[in-house]
């Protein structure tokens, strides 16, 4: 498994498969870069796909940075195995991460995908979408009571009832219990970076093509968000998945490789 040491003191791990033009998948908070799996088994027959564990998870190591630090380190990591022209797939923390690093590095995006992610991810006076701030600070305060059962209840909490019942969630959970549990302040701290995160301008001036997925049924980025997401982003392609939640690119591999890849054509036209 390839590594690298960013200037921040991170050890980073990420793996790459196929070849010709770049894609990073960027999973989000309490996983690692193994639920990109059907992903990248997929489109590597294709695609030059990375896939990367975010600082704190996986084999990835943690220190206390900034999320500019982190896109610093990023884009040391890109330029490094030469991926330019990238697209970028971030799933909910993931999708903040992409954010910020078209924020800083224009240059090097050729798309973004956001899957059940947005630019702030806080409530505020006038931002009525999104997380509670006092639900976050309580989700903190359980990590430190009760870690790591807690990330395997908010992380059952993600997907629906008909979607805990299938066959294909069984594997998942089966799967997921072979993870390397991610360091406990890490996530603490990834909290408070999606507490104080806005990149709302970011995304209202986004100049390359731009793809939003969602299950219909995510209580995180629910339909007021997406709603909100579509005025900030007239532009973008918005594709859904009934009966479902936050993570469509788990419960149903086969339909969101198709929409991810239809978005990979028509954008190259």
């Amino acid at each position: 498994m390839p590594h690298m040491t960013g200037k921040s003191g991170i050890h980073w791990h990420y793996d790459i498969e196929g070849q010709d033009a770049p894609l990073l998948f960027i999973h989000g908070w309490g996983v690692d870069k193994r639920i990109w799996r059907q992903q990248s088994k997929f489109f590597s027959r294709y695609y030059r796909v990375m896939t990367i564990d975010l600082p704190g998870h996986g084999k990835s190591s943690w220190e206390k940075v900034s999320l500019d630090v982190m896109g610093e380190d990023l884009y040391r990591i890109l330029e490094r195995v030469e991926f330019k022209d990238v697209t970028v797939i971030g799933s909910s923390l993931g999708g903040l991460v992409a954010l910020k690093l078209y924020e800083m590095f224009p240059e090097i995006i050729a798309r973004l995908v956001l899957v059940g992610s947005m630019p702030k991810f806080s409530r505020s006076d006038d931002y009525p979408h999104g997380l509670d701030v006092a639900k976050i600070r309580k989700l903190g305060g359980q990590l430190n009571s009760d870690y790591p059962s807690i990330v395997n209840v908010f992380f059952r909490s993600l997907f629906t009832k008909e979607e805990r019942q299938t066959r294909r969630y069984k594997w998942i959970q089966i799967f997921r219990s072979k993870e390397v549990a991610p360091i406990r302040q890490a996530l603490v701290d990834y909290l408070d970076i999606l507490e104080e995160e806005d990149l709302r301008e970011v995304l209202r001036r986004i100049e390359v093509p731009v793809q939003f997925i969602n299950g219909r049924e995510d209580e995180i980025c629910n339909s007021k968000t997406v709603e909100f997401l579509r005025e900030l982003s007239p532009g973008a392609r918005f594709d859904f998945f009934e009966k479902c939640g936050h993570f469509p690119f788990l419960s149903q591999p086969q339909e969101f490789n198709k929409v991810l890849e239809d978005f990979l054509k028509e954008s190259t036209l």
